[in-house]
């Protein structure tokens, strides 16, 4: 289950948004959240106005939340680089989810996704999700998933979709199945994963199942989300490769990137 959720902040936009999200997320699982602000050391001698008044807007936000949603919300501060500084606080905290915007005040956007967030992604020891700004995402009604069919991660696949369910259970689930080489043998192998799914659901979600046959697979994911209308799409090692399970391969990096819809992250868990 779901009983804590870091939420890193910068008072952006995209960390805002992120906020409202994991807020939504912490409601539906009786949650707390750990709102972790940074003293970020790349922006050392900047005097902007959030900058010089985190403390007061941290407690601020929390006592909001706690007041507005009945959600417990606890505020952490630390000096260091952000995406480190995220992770070792996940660490320290252990929280089930991490949910952060896809990139904050300080990043570029000349990619959808900042550093921060991919560093993020890459090292924490659970979870991400990732909170584009210019939207609100407080209900995930579509979510994709695509994923390469290989019954000995069986296992993976329903711990992605318990995660799934925690994050909004009554969601259409679509898996989308990746072969190239062995066509017939893995849509064999896709359909006996949906169906183990279908037999542990309790009849809330509504699973289906399509294929990608090509060698673009990125960018076969991304139009697929797009004519979907994806809310969710949910990413895991075996996009790229079966064998390597912390391994963020070339079209998990585009997907992650280009995305303009949240995606969760799935390559730690707490049982790796």
């Amino acid at each position: 289950m779901i009983t804590t959720i870091l939420v890193p902040t910068d008072y952006s936009e995209a960390s805002f948004n992120a906020l409202e999200t994991a807020i939504i997320i912490a409601k539906r699982n009786n949650a707390s959240i750990h709102l972790l602000h940074i003293n970020d050391t790349a922006l050392a001698g900047e005097d902007s106005y959030a900058i010089k008044n985190a403390t007061q807007i941290a407690h601020a936000i929390a006592d909001n939340i706690k007041q507005r949603h009945g959600v417990e919300t606890r505020v952490l501060f630390t000096d260091g680089f952000v995406g480190p500084t995220i992770v070792k606080g996940a660490l320290e905290i252990k929280p089930e989810l991490i949910v952060m915007g896809a990139y904050g005040a300080s990043g570029h956007r000349d990619l959808f996704i900042g550093s921060n967030s991919y560093y993020t992604i890459k090292h924490a020891s659970c979870p991400v999700l990732i909170v584009p700004e210019g939207k609100r995402w407080q209900r995930f009604n579509q979510v994709l998933f695509p994923f390469r069919p290989t019954l000995g991660v069986f296992k993976k696949y329903q711990f992605i979709n318990d995660l799934v369910l925690q994050i909004d259970p009554d969601c259409n689930f679509e898996l989308f199945g990746i072969s190239i080489d062995r066509k017939e043998h893995d849509v064999k192998q896709a359909t006996e994963i949906v169906n183990e799914l279908k037999n542990m659901s309790n009849g809330a979600v509504t699973y289906t199942i399509s294929y990608s046959y090509g060698r673009n697979i990125s960018e076969e994911v991304l139009e697929k989300a797009d004519k979907t209308k994806t809310d969710l799409i949910v990413i895991c090692s075996t996009v790229d490769v079966a064998n390597k399970p912390f391994f963020i391969g070339p079209f998990s990096q585009r997907i992650i990137s280009h995305a303009r819809t949240p995606v969760l992250s799935v390559f730690r868990t707490a049982e790796n």
